[in-house]
């Protein structure tokens, strides 16, 4: 009989401001385990965690441990050591292994900023994921979370879990005409000369337009770097626009992992599209500086986090701390009315109400 256990992973460098409330929200949501891999992780995290039962914690899996991998892993291991996604799938996709062998029925691999959330129209209580979970017909072996990307309303913050409440909304229909026009696009300069010299940036360029367009320019994301004021389009979504995905563990030996999502390999996987993930990817000036310099270059394929990665790396925290107060932090209280009125912002407090009320109750006493 269904239960709706679930686990989840992590793949974590340097996460000690996010990890502890996470960890929180989730237990509370009713997860049943946690499996946490340290990668390169310098700061106090290991600590923080070590109070609760249901985190399994250890380094990254390395190649030579692994046993048994699917020739579809196998293929990807020689990138093992300069792409943390390869250790990210690697990570989950034993942790999937080893959550079956113990009759966890599903597993869903995330990032310390991000907190699943199953419904936005009611608050977050204790196993509120398993009771969705338990609900889904046998047939369905992947459950797709599309991500909101959070808004910040502010240069710094305490903790983004409970501050942050306002997330740009998902639109299927203008988000399925942009990628059928975006991909028209990348064929159309596909043997041109832009592909070698300038398509990264060309495609930055035309989602900013689309989306300016789309949105009559309520949303206006044109950003300057700091010192030489080179333009940097800035589209809808500054993160990821895909999803996160829980899938049944007894059935991983069918799919191969590619950190968003499980593809085919000897079957398509029978997927539902329901929750959300709530994506806290650029929550204050501080952590905009700290994800950006402790990770390699990103490469310019992806022009937007390239260009917000030079922000990042060659700038004083305070030039980084004007950039985000003037173009990734909407502090207007007169605009985020009407960006709610236009639909482009929702209003989700469930998550946030869940973390205040964990933080404000006092630690048990100890006999």
């Amino acid at each position: 009989m269904p239960s709706g256990k679930f686990a989840l992973t992590y793949t974590v460098k340097n996460e000690a401001r996010l990890l502890p409330s996470a960890i929180e929200y989730h237990l509370a949501a009713g997860c049943s385990r946690i499996y946490l891999f340290w990668d390169n992780t310098t700061d106090n995290s290991a600590e923080l965690v070590q109070k609760y039962p249901q985190v399994i914690a250890r380094n990254s899996f390395r190649p030579e441990e692994l046993h048994n991998p699917p020739s579809w892993l196998s293929r990807i291991m020689p990138a093992w050591g300069a792409d943390l996604n390869v250790r990210k799938i690697t990570n989950t996709f034993y942790s999937a292994r080893d959550a079956a062998k113990d009759g966890i029925e599903w597993l869903v691999g995330i990032d310390p900023d991000e907190l699943i959330l199953m419904s936005r129209r009611e608050q977050v209580l204790e196993n509120h994921i398993p009771r969705y979970l338990e609900k889904i017909h046998d047939d369905i072996d992947q459950l797709q979370l599309p991500n909101l990307e959070s808004v910040p309303t502010a240069a710094e913050t305490e903790n983004p879990f409970t501050d942050c409440v306002y997330f740009l909304n998902r639109f299927p229909a203008t988000e399925a005409v942009w990628r059928y026009s975006r991909a028209a696009l990348a064929r159309i300069t596909a043997f041109s000369k832009a592909r070698v010299t300038r398509f990264p940036k060309l495609i930055a360029w035309y989602d900013w337009l689309f989306y300016e367009v789309r949105f009559a320019g309520a949303l206006h994301r044109m950003m300057r770097e700091p010192g030489t004021k080179r333009r940097i389009p800035g589209t809808y979504f500054l993160g990821y626009s895909s999803y996160k995905s829980f899938i049944r563990t007894d059935r991983v030996a069918d799919f191969q992992f590619a950190t968003h999502g499980w593809k085919p390999f000897t079957r398509r996987p029978r997927s539902l599209r329901t929750g959300n993930v709530l994506h806290f990817d650029l929550l204050d000036a501080a952590y905009f500086a700290l994800k950006f310099r402790q990770r390699p270059a990103p490469r310019d394929i992806f022009y937007l986090r390239y260009m917000l990665g030079l922000v990042a790396r060659d700038h004083s925290l305070e030039e980084i701390r004007e950039f985000f107060e003037t173009y990734i932090a909407i502090r207007d209280p007169k605009r985020i009315e009407l960006l709610k009125k236009k639909g482009i912002l929702i209003e989700i407090r469930s998550a946030s109400n869940l973390l205040k009320k964990l933080l404000k109750t006092p630690a048990p006493i100890e006999a």
